[in-house]
């Protein structure tokens, strides 16, 4: 006697079985990411800033930024410094799997190249955490873009270039699209943000990076050193 096996528990077995292979394809490419910058231990960067944002006036910065694994970063410039933390630097802490669980999304062709999209999960829940995801180059394993939504609102998005430096591929240019309220006075301290009584504040700032010196042994001193930001 044939058993007649119901049409939605297959259904139910195909669908695991694709959201499984879907988890294991996205550790994968987040596995690959973490073992290619396992030798970075820290950078310095110059940094030059430009703003195109609607309702807020400031000039090009010039800055010096610097780089410690895991997730210690210091930036110093002669001028008033508004710097974009969130998107503004390379950080490959946040290929670290033990942080996030990896979700496929799509896959897909980025520039005429195939490409994933992933998104990371927080293994640990926080009061102010985000949704990100992550445009991958899978042909040459680089992160091309990157989206961020946080509470309140605030929505970042990351288009990145890369060069070759002492054997890493590390940004040399850096396109944020920010779509964030406007009553957040400490993005805008120490600038002119126009009073036009808009809600939300949308724009870009391009961040180009150059010289480049890679593992050069910064101490954890360094970053706790308070005082002026002068380089």
């Amino acid at each position: 006697m044939k058993q007649i096996v119901p049409l939605g528990l297959v259904l139910s077995i195909l669908f695991l079985s694709a959201t499984i292979q879907g988890q294991e394809d996205a550790s994968r490419y987040v596995e690959v990411l973490e073992k290619k910058y396992a030798g970075l231990k820290d950078y310095v960067v110059e940094v030059r800033v430009h703003f195109d944002i609607e309702t807020f006036k400031a000039p090009d910065i010039k800055a010096r930024l610097f780089y410690k694994a895991p997730d210690k970063v210091k930036v110093e410039s002669k001028q008033v410094l508004f710097f974009p933390r969130e998107g503004g630097y390379f950080n490959p802490s946040l290929f670290k799997r033990e942080k996030f669980t990896p979700v496929l999304l799509e896959r897909l062709m980025h520039q005429g190249r195939q490409a994933v999209r992933l998104r990371l999960i927080p293994k640990e829940v926080k009061k102010n955490g985000h949704d990100t995801a992550l445009t991958i180059d899978t042909e040459q394993m680089l992160v091309r873009e990157a989206d961020v939504i946080q509470p309140g609102g605030r929505e970042i998005k990351a288009k990145i270039e890369y060069g070759r430096f002492s054997s890493f591929d590390l940004p040399t240019r850096i396109d944020l699209f920010l779509d964030f309220p406007a009553s957040e006075p400490e993005m805008f301290k120490g600038f002119d943000l126009s009073p036009q009584g808009t809600k939300r504040v949308k724009g870009r700032i391009e961040l180009t990076y150059s010289d480049y010196r890679v593992n050069t042994g910064l101490s954890d001193e360094f970053f706790k050193e308070a005082g002026p930001q002068k380089p």
